[in-house]
């Protein structure tokens, strides 16, 4: 009877110990860029309409806030808002050609036309899953101008 306790005992630990499941929405850094789009209801969108929204300086609505946060493994606020909407910026401008890197838990992904030089977007994996992370996909110097626009918006909105 012990010995069955013991058993018992020991199963029962191992089933609580199970890993948490990774939402198919963030298993691979693919996954996660598709997801982003889906939070813009864009993923069915043709490259030439993105195209001619960007050349007609149409903008992009966000249709799900939620989705679009938690594609992000540094979200801090709405003052992050700009970050991520630089970034999705990025992505959707290449979306039929983007190149995935990945190394380790850090992928790079960056349009296959685009010179060296540009900043490629930065996904780590976590226990939840690849996300993107915000402060290693946007330059400093963009960062900071896109918190400045956020800090008058803000002021402007208190008054």
């Amino acid at each position: 009877m012990r010995a069955f306790i013991i058993a018992l005992t020991v199963l029962l630990g191992l089933s609580s110990c199970k890993t948490k499941s990774v939402s198919s929405a963030f298993e691979s850094p693919k996954a996660t860029i598709d997801t982003l789009f889906r939070a813009y209801d864009v993923r069915d969108i043709p490259q030439t309409e993105i195209r001619r929204r960007f050349q007609a300086r149409e903008r992009f609505e966000l249709v799900d806030q939620n989705l679009f946060r938690s594609c992000f493994s540094d979200w801090q606020g709405d003052h992050d808002q700009g970050l991520g909407g630089f970034i999705f910026g990025q992505l959707v401008a290449a979306k039929d050609e983007l190149t995935i890197d990945v190394k380790g838990d850090t992928a790079r992904v960056r349009a296959s036309s685009s010179a060296p030089e540009v900043s490629p977007v930065v996904l780590i994996k976590q226990d939840a899953g690849w996300k993107i992370d915000l402060r290693q996909s946007v330059p400093s110097d963009i960062r900071q101008r896109l918190y400045e626009v956020y800090r008058r918006a803000r002021r402007a909105e208190r008054r």
